[in-house]
């Protein structure tokens, strides 16, 4: 309370408590005092509320005329919806004596809809002058500028609004407070808002499609080995009439004779085991391998086996097999010779070093190398798959017949989406392979059957939970029901360049626009461009896409230009693509010097009620500073008359 105040009071308290029997008066004149007692009590109440408003406390100070050079604006000029808030940095500047040293002020900012009238306050902030020992922010008497962010959560009634700031004001002095603030009548206009563009976003996210296994041509071989004695390179009758050899005819008579399958060489790779000379040793690879071709050749022809080429590779000392074989193996000082191996590479020196290993070398002779001294002969059979029309006409007639990769690959032969959702749904039914319901779901995703498309993926799921494909369509369900936090864990964990695409989606929805440019594309990367500040790149995306969103966006940005003609011809050719234009714009803030102009009501009527006038601070406290003496003009009328009542009673 100010001290003219607690003069004020003071006065009238000690007048109020004379007593008949300190003045030593008549029971008459007591009546009197009684009356005259009222009459002063009631004063006080009128004085203090007179006080409050318009007499000489340090809320009164602040509204002197110094305070009328204080000045309010936002950063972005509109508030901007960000995230989940609508969010501007609020700069109040405060002149030099405008600020008591001994006040609080409590700013509260409210965003007040313009369509349903609703109010949401956003968190307050508090400053106090010097002479305060709150921990609020301090105000020198010299003045400053001071800047506090504004964060209000969004609804679809702030989309456009008004952000007022609603101050209250208090004083505390020589250690005593006024505990409640006295609001300020009429709360001060910063801007509009709320430019709610992020939600202009194209929000379907890519579902990606499994990948199938088909492949046109599929290859498919047989083998068989000749074994030989140490130092030998004839091949031994039992050897040509093994079990091996005889498969490996039968395979090659099994792939003849069709059109669809192609046999190749019998490729030949001769082996000598790591002994002796080296020079020896790539000898007799080759007389093995030639030897091999001989015998082999000339038993086909015997079974009647035609049109078999071969293809010799002599490749010498078999190093390579004889380490395969020592690791697995349990022979003595297997490590040891595993050490040499890795420490030397001139063939010599292994031997050597091996044969010095007495005990470990004579197992290595037993079981190791006569395992090393080969013909190993391989053919590969080359199967044609069925042609695009082929499979066409097996969907069309007998789509059972066709096995899950062939199905798979099938519905990509088709446009219609129909079409696909019938092969994937086939290829579930027969096989359950996660891909069908994975690939299903793309299919009825893409056919706007949303409901369907999530039990399809939720299938797919439990079938194979660490697929990167379904991963990511797991990510767009979460997306679509909200669960954006989710949605991001699934798109990090799927890592496609559909997951990367939907990842930008969910950064752009939480304002993290310069993230969101880098991995998304089209109308949105042209959006979050926009949105963080980049409108040359924007308009340069923008350019030469025809899309109501981006026509839409055109118009936005022509607006903050100050292009009337672009922002009409835009607008309009936006409307006539979609029907909803006409009432996103009617209550599109970034239009709002456009309300009142014909062209733009042609496109969008606007219906919209502002509750506050635009007014700065000075007008505000003009404002104040008359209703407060209105106010406590009325009341000290009212105090009047009923004192002049009081005191005809008295008489």
């Amino acid at each position: 309370m100010s001290f003219c105040v607690k003069k004020c009071r003071k006065f009238l308290t000690l007048l109020s408590r004379i007593t008949p029997k300190r003045v030593g008066i008549n029971q008459k004149n007591n009546k009197n005092i009684r009356a005259m007692r009222k009459i002063l009590n009631l004063g006080l109440a009128v004085l203090t509320a007179s006080a409050l408003l318009t007499g000489c406390n340090c809320y009164k100070k602040m509204m002197t005329n110094a305070a009328k050079d204080i000045t309010v604006s936002a950063a972005p000029e509109l508030v901007s919806l960000k995230g989940d808030n609508a969010v501007t940095t609020v700069t109040v500047n405060i002149p030099a004596k405008a600020f008591d040293k001994n006040g609080v002020l409590k700013i509260t900012p409210v965003l007040a809809s313009a369509l349903d009238g609703t109010e949401v306050a956003g968190a307050p902030v508090f400053f106090q002058g010097e002479a305060v020992t709150d921990n609020y922010t301090v105000v020198p008497y010299t003045g400053g500028q001071f800047s506090f962010q504004v964060a209000i959560p969004y609804s679809p009634a702030l989309r456009l609004s008004q952000l007022v700031l609603k101050a209250e004001a208090k004083c505390l002095k020589n250690g005593n407070k006024i505990k409640e603030f006295t609001a300020l009548p009429q709360a001060i206009w910063v801007t509009d808002g709320v430019n709610a563009m992020q939600l202009m976003a194209d929000n379907y996210a890519k579902v990606a499609l499994a990948p199938d296994g088909f492949q046109r041509v599929t290859n498919v071989s047989e083998s068989a080995k000749i074994m030989f004695q140490v130092n030998q390179a004839n091949v031994r009758t039992s050897e040509l009439n093994k079990a091996e050899i005889k498969e490996l005819e039968k395979f090659i008579l099994d792939n003849s004779g069709d059109a669809k399958k192609k046999v190749g060489e019998v490729v030949t790779q001769a082996y000598a085991s790591p002994e002796g000379p080296i020079a020896h040793n790539d000898k007799l690879s080759k007389s093995r391998g030639s030897s091999t071709e001989k015998n082999v050749a000339a038993r086909f022809k015997r079974d009647k086996i035609k049109g078999t080429a071969f293809d010799v590779h002599a490749l010498g000392e078999d190093w390579a097999g004889f380490q395969e074989l020592v690791q697995a193996s349990d022979i003595p000082d297997k490590a040891l010779i595993l050490q040499v191996l890795s420490r030397f590479s001139d063939p010599m020196v292994r031997e050597q070093q091996i044969r010095n290993m007495s005990a470990a070398y004579k197992v290595l002779a037993d079981k190791i190398l006569p395992e090393l001294r080969r013909s190993q002969m391989t053919v590969n059979v080359a199967i044609e798959g069925l042609t695009d029309a082929e499979l066409r006409d097996a969907v069309a007639n007998n789509i059972s017949s066709l096995k899950v990769e062939e199905q798979l690959f099938a519905a990509t032969l088709f446009t219609d989406n129909a079409d696909k959702l019938k092969i994937y749904k086939q290829a579930a039914d027969q096989y359950g392979d996660y891909r069908a319901f994975n690939n299903m779901g793309v299919a009825l995703a893409n056919g706007g059957q949303f409901d369907a498309a999530k039990v399809a993926f939720l299938k797919a799921g439990t079938l194979n939970a660490q697929d990167p494909y379904v991963i990511n369509n797991l990510g767009v369900v979460a997306l679509a029901e909200g669960k954006k936090a989710e949605a991001a864990k699934f798109f990090a964990a799927s890592n496609t360049a559909e997951s990367k695409y939907n990842q930008g989606l969910v950064e752009l929805a939480n304002g993290n626009y310069a993230v969101a440019t880098r991995s998304l594309d089209g109308y949105n990367q042209a959006l979050a461009e926009y949105l963080n500040g980049n409108v040359a790149k924007a308009k340069q995306q923008l350019s030469g896409m025809d899309t109501w969103r981006a026509n839409y966006l055109k118009a936005v940005i022509a607006s903050q230009e100050g292009n009337k003609d672009a922002v009409l011809s835009n607008l309009g050719r936006a409307a006539s693509q979609n029907t909803e234009v006409s009432a996103l714009a009617a209550t599109d803030v970034n239009f709002i010097n456009y309300f009142e102009d014909a062209g733009f009501k042609a496109i969008a009527p606007v219906n919209a009620n502002f509750k506050y006038p635009r007014t700065g601070v000075a007008e505000v406290i003009d404002q104040a500073a008359a209703k407060a003496e209105a106010k406590a003009a009325k009341a000290a009328e009212k105090a009047a008359k009923k004192a002049a009542k009081e005191a005809a009673k008295a008489e």
